[in-house]
This record gives C-alpha cells, structure tokens and sequence, in this order.
C-alpha cells in the first residue's frame, strides 16, 4: 500500500509512528485520487495531532528522509501551524 511504499524511504520514521499509518495512507490517498495537494493538505489537518510524532525532536531526523521524497514531488509543507 501506499504506507508500505513511504517506509521504503524512511522505515525508521514510519515504525516510530504507528498512530500516523493511516492518516499517511489517507493523505497519500486524497493526493493521489482526490485532487492532489488540497485534497492531501485537508486529511492532514484534519489529523495535525497524529503526524506530530513525524516532526517531534525525536523522530524529524529519522523523517527527512521521506520528507525530502514528498517535497521532491512538488508538495509544500506548511511552515508553521
């Protein structure tokens, strides 16, 4: 699935976050079936709480990887709340 393939990039990211995996799979979804960015950027908001694990201190150094991979793909992260 689409969580599966993010891990390929960043698994230490992924396996430190089990409470993000379907909020991932959900935005990965909207992105893709859905209307790309907006449709991403709304599941994502809707579940702020659930990716801040991705983004804490403990776990950003083991997610840029796949952040890198995303923001290749032309997504923008917002940056600030």
């Amino acid at each position: 699935g689409f969580v599966g393939k993010a891990r390929d990039f960043a698994p230490t990211c992924i396996d430190s976050c089990p409470q993000a995996c379907e909020p991932l799979n959900l935005a990965l979804k909207a992105y893709l079936t859905k209307g790309g960015q907006p449709a991403a950027k709304k599941v994502i908001c809707q579940y702020e709480s659930a990716f801040e694990c991705n983004v804490g201190p403990e776990n950003i150094d083991k997610c840029l990887p796949l952040i890198a991979v995303v923001q290749g793909s032309g997504f923008r992260f917002p940056e600030s709340a």
